[in-house]
C-alpha cells in the first residue's frame, strides 16, 4: 500500500473495507453469532409446547349420591337432584386431560378454570426478565466490552434452562423463567450489537437480511424439534431445547471482540491485534495503515510486526448514558419512536405465537405458519430498505399488517363459510409477514442510529419497550375468549399508527454506523453516500 496512505483520513467504515467487507473473518465472526441464535429462539418461544394448552374435564368423583344426575364439565360439576328436581354447581377441585399428566406444565400442575393465570404468568415473568436483561446487560457491554457478555448470557441462560426442567412447582418455575429471560435478552442486545459493527455501511442490510432468514430457520427447527418429540414429557422436552445452547463454545474458543468497539474505546493492544487476525485470515495487506485514533510508537503498523508497543492517541472517548437517550429533544423524538415501534410489534409478534389459533385450528401447524410467514421478512428488508430506505420499508410494512389484520377481523366476525376462513387466514398470514418484516428490522435499524457507546444502550432499551408489549401478549387469549375481534383491531390500529409515526425516524442507509450523537444530527444535513 502506498506510503501516503499512513497519513490518509482512516475511518472505521473505510478499515472494514479495506479488510474486504465479506471477507472471511467477517463471515465467519457472523456464523458464530447466527449459531447463536439457536440459544435465543429455543430459550424464547420454548413456552409455547411445554406450557400447551390441554383440554380437561372434571375428575369423575362419587360424591353427589345416587339419587342424582352429575355433569362433569371444564371447571364446574352440576348435580340434578332427582328427587327435589333442584340443580346445584361446584367448582371441581381436580381434572383429567386428553394427555399425560406430565405432557404440559399446565396438566402436571393443574393451570386450569381458576389457576389459568398461573400458566400465563411464567411467560410474562420470562419478558420481564428479558427487559431487566437488556438494561443491565447493555449498559455493560457498551462500558467493558461485546464478547464477555455475550458468553456470560450465553452459559447462564443455558444454567437457567436446565434448572427449569426440575422446577418442582409452579413458583419455582415461573422465578426460574425469570431468571431465564434476564439472561436470555443479553444475547439477544449483544449479538444484534456485534452484527452490525462487524461489517461496513454497505453489506449491514444484506447480512441482516441474512440473520433474518437464520432466524426463521430456528423457528422452523423448533417447530420440527417440538412435533418429534410431542409425546415426551415436558421437561424431557425442555433439556431438548436447551441441548441447543451448547454452541456457546464456539463462540468462547473463536469468537473475537468488536473491533468498532476497541477502536472507539481506544483499547489500543486489543485493537491491533483483532486487526492483524482479520487481516491475516483475509489475506489482506495492512502495512502502513493507521487505525482511528490508533498509532504505533515509531514504526508502521505491518502484519509481520508483533513486538512494537501501542499507544492511545489523547483525544477523548466520547461517553454516554442512559440519560443521553432522551436527553435532548433531538433524541428524544427518536427514542420515543423506536420505542413505540418495539412495543407495537413485539405485542403483535408474540400475540400470533402464542395463540393457538390465530392462523389454523392445528396446533403445529399454527406453528408453522407463524415461522414461514417470517421467511420473507429478510428479503424485504434487504430489497426494500436498500432501494427507498429504513423509513419507506417500516411505514409501507406497518401499513401493510395494519390493514390486513383489521380485515382479516372484520372478515372472521362478521362472514360465515369456507370462503370467509380462507380469506381471513389469508389476509392473518400477510399481516404475520408485515409484522415479522418490521419487528426483524428493528433488530437491525436500532443498531445503526445510536452512537457506537450508546448502541447496546439504545438496543438494550428499545428490547426493554419490546418487552412491555411480550408481557402483555399472553393475556391476548383471554382477551381474544371474551371478545374474539378485539386482539386484530388492537394489533391493527397499533400498527397503523406506529407507520405515521415512523415518518420522523432518521435514514439510516447510505451512512456510516455513528460515533457519536452529532454524527446522527449531521445526517439530515449531508446526503447519503451510495
Amino acid at each position: 500500500m502506498a506510503d501516503d496512505n499512513q497519513n490518509a483520513p482512516w475511518t472505521i467504515d473505510s478499515v472494514l473495507h479495506l479488510l474486504g467487507g465479506l471477507g472471511r473473518y467477517q463471515l465467519f465472526q457472523a456464523a458464530l453469532l447466527a449459531v447463536g441464535n439457536l440459544s435465543f429462539c429455543f430459550h424464547l418461544l420454548n413456552f409455547v409446547f411445554i406450557a400447551q394448552t390441554v383440554k380437561q374435564q372434571c375428575e369423575v368423583t362419587p360424591l353427589y349420591g345416587n339419587n342424582s344426575n352429575t355433569n362433569y364439565g371444564t371447571c364446574d360439576v352440576s348435580v340434578q337432584n332427582t328427587t327435589t328436581n333442584v340443580t346445584s354447581k361446584h367448582t371441581c377441585s381436580a381434572w383429567t386431560y386428553d394427555v399425560q399428566k406430565d405432557h404440559s406444565i399446565v396438566s402436571e400442575w393443574d393451570l386450569v378454570c381458576g389457576n389459568i393465570f398461573f400458566a400465563r404468568l411464567p411467560q410474562s415473568l420470562f419478558i420481564l426478565g428479558q427487559g431487566i436483561g437488556a438494561v443491565t446487560v447493555s449498559v455493560m457491554s457498551d462500558k467493558f466490552g461485546r464478547k464477555p457478555f455475550l458468553v456470560m448470557s450465553h452459559v447462564l441462560t443455558a444454567g437457567a434452562g436446565v434448572a427449569l426442567a426440575f422446577a418442582p412447582n409452579i413458583a419455582a418455575f415461573t422465578a426460574l423463567r425469570m431468571v431465564n429471560g434476564i439472561f436470555q435478552q443479553g444475547i439477544v442486545v449483544t449479538t444484534s450489537t456485534m452484527v452490525m459493527e462487524l461489517f461496513p455501511m454497505n453489506r449491514r442490510v444484506g447480512v441482516s437480511a441474512v440473520f433474518a432468514l437464520v432466524w426463521s430457520f430456528c423457528t422452523i427447527l423448533l417447530t420440527g424439534t417440538a412435533y418429534f418429540g410431542r409425546d415426551m414429557d415436558w421437561r424431557t422436552l425442555q433439556l431438548c431445547f436447551v441441548s441447543v445452547s451448547i454452541t456457546v463454545l464456539l463462540q468462547i474458543v473463536f469468537m473475537g471482540e468488536s473491533l468498532r468497539w476497541l477502536i472507539t474505546n481506544k483499547k489500543a493492544k486489543n485493537a491491533i491485534a483483532i486487526f492483524k487476525r482479520a487481516a491475516r485470515m483475509n489475506k489482506v495487506d495492512v502495512s502502513n495503515v493507521a487505525l482511528p485514533g490508533i498509532r504505533a510508537e515509531n514504526t508502521p503498523v505491518e502484519l509481520s510486526s508483533t513486538k512494537q508497543k501501542y499507544v492511545e492517541t489523547p483525544s477523548e472517548v466520547v461517553k454516554y448514558s442512559c440519560l443521553d437517550l432522551v436527553r435532548t429533544r433531538f433524541m428524544l423524538k427518536i427514542t420515543t419512536v423506536v420505542w413505540f415501534s418495539w412495543l407495537v410489534d413485539s405485542l403483535t409478534y408474540f400475540s400470533l405465537y402464542l395463540t393457538a389459533s390465530s392462523l389454523t385450528d392445528d396446533f403445529y401447524l399454527n406453528f408453522l405458519l407463524n415461522s414461514l410467514a417470517e421467511v420473507p421478512a429478510g428479503p424485504l428488508f434487504w430489497f426494500v430498505g436498500r432501494r427507498w430506505g429504513r423509513r419507506i420499508f417500516f411505514i409501507t410494512f406497518h401499513s401493510v399488517a395494519g390493514v390486513c389484520l383489521l380485515m382479516a377481523t372484520v372478515i372472521k366476525s362478521l362472514a360465515a363459510g369456507q370462503v370467509a376462513l380462507t380469506s381471513s387466514t389469508v389476509l392473518a398470514f400477510i399481516g404475520k409477514v408485515g409484522n415479522a418484516a418490521c419487528f426483524n428490522g428493528m433488530f437491525a435499524y436500532t443498531p445503526e442510529i445510536y452512537p457506537t457507546n450508546l448502541r447496546s444502550i439504545g438496543m438494550g432499551s428499545g428490547s426493554t419497550a419490546a418487552r412491555v408489549g411480550g408481557m402483555i401478549a399472553p393475556f391476548i387469549s383471554i382477551l381474544a375468549a371474551i371478545a374474539p375481534w378485539a386482539p386484530g383491531t388492537i394489533f391493527g390500529i397499533a400498527c397503523l399508527v406506529t407507520a405515521a409515526l415512523n415518518y420522523m425516524l432518521p435514514e439510516a442507509e447510505g451512512r456510516e454506523l455513528p460515533q457519536t450523537i452529532e454524527d446522527v444530527k449531521a445526517w439530515g444535513k449531508a446526503p447519503a453516500r451510495g
